[in-house]
């Protein structure tokens, strides 16, 4: 009945119903009742005579079949046609239509947070709150009576990580994730090696990873031969100075490290070989973070995989170019044991691997891709059902593929550019070696166009990099920070949404120089809060509740759904009402009887 759209077209259905064949199917089964009932009485009649008691049947001694018969029956049918139309408008109302004068907060800001909204992990939890304000905006926000001095910090990097960190309240399950909103396109202009990307709002520049001694990359099949082996490979170094892949793995880096001297590292699946002891492919986070904090990593476990450790990796990455690897991100369980939160930790363990993904790009100057390092998440797997915090399965693990090659990275020692052998060909071959790039990087020309707009950091002999105190400061409209080896740039005008977050239905309540957000002037404010949201207050307004100016204010921000539905059935029933009563057997049937036992029957 799908194609069914109107009354009209339901209830000509109704002529198409054949009323009297249910009626007539009912009278049949009258019909066949009543015959099972007069053959049940003869079967009784035929035991009755032939049951004997001291030579006499039953019958001689009086017994007679019982007979019943149908004196009244209703039957009736009855067929009903129903038909409904539905017309609903529905609004999503999370954007506060209070805002609809204020010149910061417009229709594009409005467009953008929902976008936003959709993309973040937040979503998958049971409360949600908005805080957005512009990079360049700093005000005393309260959340749940616990203030935070946000933007106040310096820079731009740890100006959004540090007011996060404040808002976020690990004791009471309250998360916070930022999102940057900022539509303006980077083009590069920089005619140099400066890897220069936009990231998660940020444009993040990075100069070229510096090796201060010669540095080879040996790349071997993982198949050894044994010492006893008169047909070892040779590889060389230089002139004089050669070593033999022989035993295992271990057995080669280490004749590779006796021959060579200097800084001798194996890559391979296993992880991180050094001389001090091997790391294993795994990086550790905080609780509900997905930021790059070496420190953090190394406290939880010291075989993690420190900053020379990730450098290593990003520049295997870079040099050969056939690696593929795999980054899988992990959560603990903490939060709930509910699928909205299993479902959060499945995003949060895919932005982790992210993350570090990011992190090998910007270390190489190589924007890695899928085809180079895949990212997946395994969310809570290790927790095993467990809600508890465990930091050491709130991690990334890199995965290399079955049958991967092994590698020795040398830096210094009696490595040479011109006596490394063999290179580019065979099962064991030097895929990289270059002597000292030392100051390849000093002066190197940092320009790009941002916005429509042309920023020069470093030209020449202006180098406005220089001016960066403790490694923080802002040149024109972009706020600057140094974090490891990567300069992080913030367009003041960005507006960051702080998305406030808990896996327990709560209230969060907010206020803004200790004015609560219901309160404040909507029209004025620089920061926007919204309403909380969670399973106890739906934000859902129906039609009747916006007319007039209030549904034009912002109109193009609210998410509309109109829904006109049809539906129809037709339901039929039949039904039968019988009285059954006993009945004396038939005249003929009583004089037979009482000629065969000379009695009289009552």
């Amino acid at each position: 009945m799908a194609d069914v759209k109107t009354f009209d077209q339901g209830s000509k259905i109704l002529q198409n119903v054949d009323v009297s064949s249910m009626v007539t199917a009912l009278a049949l089964g009258i019909a066949e009742a009543q015959e099972r009932l007069d053959t049940n009485s003869v079967s009784q009649l035929i035991r009755l005579s032939e049951s004997k008691v001291a030579g006499k049947s039953l019958l001689e001694l009086g017994f007679q079949p019982a007979f019943y018969a149908f004196d009244y029956a209703d039957i009736s049918a009855q067929i009903s046609l129903k038909m409904a139309q539905k017309e609903e408008l529905e609004v999503d109302f999370s954007l506060s239509v209070d805002y609809k004068n204020n010149t910061t907060f417009d229709k594009d800001f409005f467009d953008e947070l929902k976008k936003s909204k959709e993309n973040s992990t937040s979503k998958y939890s049971k409360t949600q709150k908005d805080i957005a304000l512009k990079a360049s905006t700093s005000e005393d926000i309260t959340i749940n009576e616990k203030t935070t001095k946000v933007h106040q910090e310096e820079g731009s990097y740890s100006k959004i990580e540090k007011s996060k960190e404040q808002m976020r309240d690990e004791t009471n399950n309250l998360r916070v994730e930022s999102v940057i909103e900022d539509e303006r396109v980077l083009e590069e202009n920089s005619a140099t090696a400066v890897y220069i990307a936009k990231e998660e709002g940020y444009v993040v520049i990075t100069e070229p990873y510096i090796h201060t001694n010669t540095e080879g990359l040996l790349k071997m099949a993982p198949t050894y031969v044994p010492a006893s082996s008169s047909s070892k490979p040779v590889i060389t170094l230089k002139t004089g100075k050669t070593f033999e892949k022989e035993v295992d793995f271990a057995t080669t880096l280490g004749s590779a490290r006796t021959v060579n001297g200097g800084t001798v590292t194996g890559i391979n699946g296993g992880g991180i070989h050094r001389a001090s002891g091997k790391k294993v492919h795994e990086f550790f986070f905080d609780w509900d973070k997905s930021d790059i904090n070496y420190t953090y990593s190394t406290g939880v476990k010291s075989d993690s995989l420190n900053e020379a450790d990730v450098t290593a990796l990003a520049m295997l990455l870079k040099r050969d170019t056939s690696l593929v690897i795999t980054v899988k991100g992990y959560t603990d369980g903490s939060g709930s044991a509910s699928a909205k939160n299993a479902a959060y930790n499945e995003a949060l363990g895919k932005k982790r691997a992210t993350s570090f993904r990011n992190k090998l790009s910007k270390i190489a100057g190589v924007t890695f891709t899928d085809a180079r390092v895949k990212v997946e998440t395994e969310g809570e797997s290790l927790a095993n059902g467990s809600t508890a915090k465990d930091a050491t399965i709130r991690k990334v693990t890199v995965v290399f593929p079955n049958g991967a090659p092994d590698y020795i990275l040398f830096n210094g020692g009696e490595i040479t550019k011109t006596g490394a052998s063999p290179k580019n060909t065979g099962p064991d071959h030097f895929v990289y070696v270059e002597p000292t790039n030392n100051g390849a990087n000093t002066g190197l020309d940092i320009t790009f166009k941002y916005g429509g707009k042309t920023y020069v950091l470093r030209q020449g002999a202006t180098n406005n990099l220089s001016s960066l105190v403790n490694s923080k400061g802002k040149y024109q409209e972009l706020f600057i920070e140094k974090v490891n080896e990567s300069y992080y740039l913030l367009h003041e005008e960005s507006k960051v949404n702080y998305f406030v977050h808990s896996s327990e239905n709560k209230e969060i309540n907010v206020k803004v120089k200790n004015e609560a957000s219901a309160d404040m002037n909507k029209e004025t404010t620089k920061v926007y809060v919204g309403e909380t949201q969670n399973e106890f207050s739906k934000l859902k307004k129906s039609q009747k509740d916006f007319k007039g100016d209030r549904s034009l204010a912002i109109s193009g921000s609210l998410d509309v759904r109109y829904a006109r539905q049809f539906s129809m059935s037709v339901e039929g029933n039949a039904s039968v009402s019988a009285r059954m009563i006993s009945v004396p057997p038939p005249t003929a049937l009583e004089n037979y009887i009482q000629s065969l036992t000379n009695t009289n029957s009552n």
